[in-house]
């Protein structure tokens, strides 16, 4: 056996340059079907286990009449926060880009009002279930019932 080839032996245990080994391409491949199952899980809607009507689930819980117009006003006063939250955040993140020239702060701001945005629509989506006294209302019946 000669040095090279023992040089090569003890050098290929130590470093080990194989493409597979190297880069890690089994973490890579198990991380990617990891972020896929993540990605369905978060765009697959989750199904209810059972379904029942408003008034079943206002026994259930049991609220009063009073209670359901309070949460509705406090839905209400919730979707006029975040409403004037996004409007504050995206105008600052607007002047942030124009005044200080910072499309990194522009983007933040852009994110953080899409987050006020999302929490608005949720409480207004809350509010035309309670308004028209109807669980597992869908997207579609909120958005065309809007005058």
């Amino acid at each position: 056996m000669g040095f090279f080839s023992r040089a090569k032996s003890v050098g290929g245990t130590i470093f080990n340059f194989r493409v597979d080994k190297w880069m890690g391409l089994q973490q890579l491949k198990s991380s990617s079907k990891d972020m896929i199952k993540m990605g369905q899980a978060i765009f697959t809607p989750e199904q209810a286990d059972y379904e029942e009507t408003f008034e079943e689930a206002l026994r259930r819980l049991n609220l009063t009449e009073e209670q359901l117009q309070e949460r509705r006003k406090e839905f209400m006063r919730l979707f006029i926060v975040y409403i004037l939250l996004a409007i504050a955040i995206f105008s600052y993140s607007i002047y942030i880009a124009f005044a200080f020239k910072n499309i990194m702060g522009f983007i933040m701001g852009f994110g953080v009002t899409v987050f006020a945005l999302v929490n608005a629509f949720r409480y207004h989506f809350w509010l035309y279930q309670i308004k028209h006294r109807k669980l597992g209302c869908t997207i579609r019946e909120w958005f065309l019932d809007q005058n």
